[in-house]
Parts: C-alpha cells; sequence; structure tokens
C-alpha cells in the first residue's frame, strides 16, 4: 500500500481566533473557549481512567472508567436528579481497559479487564445486580476494548488478547445456542469455607475469532464499527519493538477478515477512528507518535493515502452522524508531557471545521472519550490529572 508523506512542513500553527490551512487542504478556524458545561463526576481520590461514554435515546450519559484509589470498576449514569455512581467490581486491583454501549432505554453493557481472574469479562445490569461472563482468559487480554451491536442487535467485541493477537468476539444466549446432547445433567458447585454452593450459569456464551496477528499497548485507542456495505470493520494498531503500523480490517460476506495496512511512518495508529462518509468511503484519523499529529487516511485505487491534519495531538476520541459531522477531542500538547496538556476538540458541521479550548486544567484529556448527543452536540468524558478526577463536558 503507498503511504504519501509530503516533503515540506505540514500544517501552519493555528493562530487564535483565527484561521489556518493545512498541505491537505483543511481549514480550522478557532473560536477560543467552548460554550458549555464542566461536571465534576467523581474526585473521590483517583477517579476516571480509562473512561468510556455512550448515551442513550434521551442524551443522558452513561460512563464505565477505573476507580484507582478504591480498585474497583464503576459505572455513572445520568439523569434529572444529576450522576448516580455505581460499583460494577470491587475485586480487580486494576480494572482496565473499560467500554461500554447502552441500548436506547439506557441499558449498560460494559466490558473490561479483570486482574483478579485474568479474565476480559461482560458486565451487564439485571435488575440491581451486576450479572457478569467471561469473554477470554488470558493476562493482559482485553486491551483496546470496543463493545457495538449489530443491525440484529447481537453484541459484538474487538480486543487484542495476550498472546498477541487482535480478535473478534460476539456473544449468544445459551437459549439460542446450538443444543449439545449431554449424557447426565449434574449441578455445578464450588467450595466455599465449609459449605458448598451452586455456581450461577450464565446467561450467554461468548465465541471468538482472530482478526489479525497484532500487538497492543495499555493506552491503545483503536476503533470498532459497522460497515454501511455490510458486516464489521476496525481500524487498529500493531507494535513491533521500536516502530508501529496503522492497520484497516473489514470483515467479508463469508465472515472472514480482510487485512490492510494504512501507514507505516511516524509510528502511526495508536489512537486511530474509522468512520465512512456518506457516500460510503472509508476514512481513518489517526496519531502519529513520532510527529505527534494527527493525519487522515482514505483509500484509492493507488491504496491508502494519508494527509496531515492537526499538530500537537496525544491522544483522541472521535464520533460521526448520521449527517457526516464530526466531533474530534483531543488532547493539545505544550511541550511533550502530556501532563501539561489540555482538553481541546475540533467539530466539522457543514464542512466547516471550528476548533474549541474546553479545560484548560493541566493534564486534562489524558484518558478520554467522546460522543454526539442526537442534535449533534459534543459530549465529553475525561480525565484530569492535576485533580485525579473524572469531569465531563457538555456543550451548550
Amino acid at each position: 500500500m503507498n503511504h504519501i508523506k509530503p516533503a515540506c512542513l505540514i500544517v501552519t500553527v493555528i493562530l487564535a481566533f483565527g484561521t489556518a490551512c493545512s498541505k491537505s487542504g483543511v481549514a480550522i478556524e478557532d473560536a477560543g473557549k467552548a460554550k458549555g458545561k464542566i461536571f465534576t463526576v467523581d474526585n473521590s481520590g483517583d477517579a476516571g481512567q480509562f473512561v468510556s461514554i455512550d448515551i442513550d435515546v434521551n442524551d443522558k450519559v452513561h460512563m464505565v472508567y477505573y476507580d484507582k484509589k478504591n480498585k474497583a470498576l464503576k459505572y455513572v449514569r445520568q439523569s434529572a436528579a444529576g450522576f448516580a455512581a455505581a460499583t460494577v467490581d470491587d475485586t480487580c486491583i486494576n480494572c482496565l481497559y473499560a467500554t461500554i454501549k447502552v441500548t436506547g432505554k439506557g441499558e449498560p453493557h460494559l466490558a473490561y479487564y479483570s486482574d483478579a481472574t485474568q479474565t476480559f469479562t461482560y458486565a451487564y445490569k439485571k435488575g440491581s445486580e451486576w450479572k457478569k461472563e467471561p469473554i477470554e482468559w488470558g493476562k493482559g487480554t482485553g486491551m483496546g476494548a470496543r463493545l457495538l451491536f449489530d443491525e440484529k442487535f447481537q453484541l459484538h467485541a474487538l480486543y487484542y488478547s495476550g498472546d498477541g493477537f487482535l480478535k473478534h468476539g460476539w456473544r449468544i444466549l445459551r437459549k439460542d445456542a446450538p443444543k449439545v446432547p449431554e449424557p447426565k445433567k449434574t449441578k455445578k458447585t464450588k467450595k466455599t469455607g465449609t459449605k458448598t454452593a451452586v455456581e450461577e450459569e450464565t446467561e450467554g456464551l461468548w465465541g471468538n475469532e482472530r482478526v489479525d496477528k497484532a500487538n497492543g499497548s495499555e493506552k491503545v485507542q483503536i476503533s470498532f464499527v459497522r460497515n454501511p456495505q455490510g458486516g464489521l470493520a476496525t481500524s487498529y494498531f500493531h507494535w513491533s519493538g521500536m516502530s508501529s503500523e496503522l492497520r484497516v480490517a473489514i470483515q467479508q460476506q463469508d465472515g472472514s477478515w480482510s487485512s490492510q495496512t494504512v501507514a507505516k511512518e511516524d509510528n502511526p495508529g495508536k489512537s486511530s477512528e474509522l468512520f465512512f462518509t456518506n457516500s460510503k468511503e472509508p476514512r481513518i484519523i489517526f496519531r502519529e507518535a513520532m510527529k505527534n499529529r494527527l493525519s487522515i487516511a482514505k483509500a484509492s485505487v493507488e491504496g491508502w493515502q494519508s494527509s496531515p491534519f492537526l499538530e500537537d495531538v496525544y491522544n483522541m476520541a472521535l464520533d460521526a452522524d448520521a449527517g457526516g459531522d464530526l466531533l474530534i477531542a483531543y488532547e493539545k500538547l505544550s511541550g511533550r508531557d502530556p501532563r501539561k496538556g489540555n482538553l481541546c476538540y475540533v467539530l466539522r458541521k457543514a464542512g466547516k471545521w471550528t476548533r474549541y479550548e474546553v479545560d484548560p486544567a493541566k493534564g486534562s484529556g489524558t484518558h478520554l472519550d467522546a460522543i454526539f448527543t442526537s442534535s449533534s452536540g459534543p459530549v465529553i468524558a475525561y480525565y484530569e490529572e492535576t485533580g485525579h478526577s473524572l469531569k465531563l463536558f457538555i456543550a451548550d
């Protein structure tokens, strides 16, 4: 695949309240401070790492994140009364790689890695209880985790396994699983002290398959989307020694996966988001770690072509709406230390790009996620290093 790299300086500095153009032809207007509200959702000590966000049909926010001080995975749901927090799992010292999807009714579906069981775990709520199912066992499994529902409302997961593969998992309800004859029905039991308790059988089973041989990293941000032409698609990162590649994989009609290399230069892809244009053409916005910048990749008959887009970026999260608007939340670097950066976003509406500053606090956005409301209003959840707290920005 071809990767086109301009030979000269790529993006000029964006001046305050001005407009600048990159060599890719993208003009970005700086609008200064974003209008909206910033909520401190959890300041209990050190909460908000690996934050993931989704939104229901009533535009209420749902979040899952790691509370490092209390060594727990937490879930927060927004309501008219504010933000209600619940502990999903307090048995893991490190509850990592959290991700969330909610149904239209606001039913949360979570996935995360528990170091207590060394298992990539699925959690959902039934009544007032959190139910859990193992997706895959293995130390480090679950890096980069993403969930989505397909058009048949089947739940899928995408993640790196500890043995060096990018994997696709899917959930099947036991009642829908193929029946396997059993010679004898017995109850599963486990010893708990001097008593014997019956183990509860999970409602669902998880299958998985290998998408590609690829290595992730702890804070990798990959994408997992539905292909408008059918099936699933992903942009992802492969780390090898001192270098990395950005790759894309498309699920074919027969269910197999076809993978391509999108970019190799300047350590690309630790943060990436794949989306499709209104004409169903794939685009990938990704970070080049060696340059601390975002680039845009698009497919052509000659292969994937990349153009620089935005400078001084540490990490990013993207959402696209049905009308073609784009939201990119990112931490803008000041120097090379992300703990000194601050949270910003760029918004494309009607083809026009505008940049906003959200939170000037140092280290705001070292972990983040972003989504549009139903009216295409930006919502950004993020971890703020200075206060070691979880914050939420909702635009006016």
